[in-house]
């Protein structure tokens, strides 16, 4: 791996992470981490999309967490500064997406000398985050999901019907189906229910983010279109209803007003739950409580991951 930075700040708290880049499956992918010492539990940041990478946001909201942990957010396969345009014969799937993650995990894991990692994923991130549990549990200690996914059919139907009665009628449309336009009208609603500050603070961190230059935003709008051409029809089928036992302890923590995902379904899958999990609400918050509520949510990773 190489470094292509020497530090980047937040607006919030310092970030003492950096870029770096590393080359797998044929692709260069960037990554952000901080200085840890050796032993230090690592975090895997998975972000959400399919394609909306989000590094900045991270440094800025969730520098605190490189106090304990090493956190690693990974930007995927084509999106954000791991940007390329994909190529017509490239395998672009959910399972070829996981195995990206599985190669870099297991890099991580091999260069620190540590055998587990806490696995956090957001919204289309969950989707990978819950895979790797169900299928590769040896390698996490700790999955906590946010904006989980559950059923992506089901969490449509919801929506929609949420839409009818919450929203006007030119933006009923817009929502109907899963992507970016969805995800903008649907953040914008949150706000009048969190704040708009709550909602869509977040999006400004790009614009102030050292780490992203104006061709960066550019890719990043970019990352997100490509993302979902590929992957838009294949997330529409997951549906981990029948999967009701996971050998990793599973936090979900959800943002009360998150409709864009909507999180009573999260609420109803926990309840079905048989193994080890916990569903922590986050009163002030719509589909991204990390951002959102950050104090909150980055004391909780602190209580929930430190050994």
């Amino acid at each position: 791996m190489s470094k292509v930075t020497t530090e980047c700040t937040g607006g919030r708290k310092a970030s003492r992470s950096r870029l770096y880049r590393i080359r797998m499956r044929g692709a260069s992918f960037t990554f952000s981490m901080n200085p840890a010492p050796r032993q230090a539990p690592i975090i895997l940041f998975l972000h959400g999309g399919p394609g909306d990478a989000c590094i900045p946001a991270t440094m800025e909201y969730n520098a605190p967490l490189e106090e304990d942990f090493r956190l690693v957010n990974l930007d995927q396969r084509g999106a954000g500064l791991s940007y390329h345009p994909f190529a017509r014969d490239e395998t672009v799937t959910i399972d070829s997406m996981l195995d990206d993650v599985l190669v870099f995990a297991r890099r991580l894991l091999k260069a620190y000398g540590q055998d587990s990692l806490v696995v956090i994923g957001h919204s289309w991130g969950s989707v990978l985050g819950l895979e790797m549990v169900r299928r590769h549990p040896e390698l996490v200690r700790q999955y906590i999901g946010l904006g989980q996914v559950v059923s992506m059919e089901k969490s449509l139907e919801v929506r929609n019907r949420y839409a009818r009665n919450a929203l006007p009628s030119w933006a009923r449309p817009l929502v109907g189906q899963e992507g970016a336009l969805a995800d903008l009208v649907m953040l914008f609603h949150e706000g009048r229910s969190v704040g708009l500050a709550r909602s869509l603070g977040s999006q400004l961190s790009y614009l102030r983010s050292p780490a992203y230059h104006p061709a960066d935003l550019v890719h990043q709008v970019l990352g997100v279109i490509q993302s979902e051409q590929r992957l838009g029809a294949e997330l529409g089928r997951v549906d981990f209803s029948r999967f009701t036992s996971f050998q990793v302890p599973v936090t979900f923590m959800e943002g009360r007003h998150d409709w864009h995902i909507p999180s009573i379904i999260v609420e109803e899958y926990a309840a079905r739950l048989r193994s080890p999990h916990r569903l922590i609400w986050f009163e002030h918050s719509g589909h991204t409580p990390q951002w959102s509520e950050p104090g909150r949510f980055n004391a909780l990773v602190r209580e929930i991951c430190l050994p």
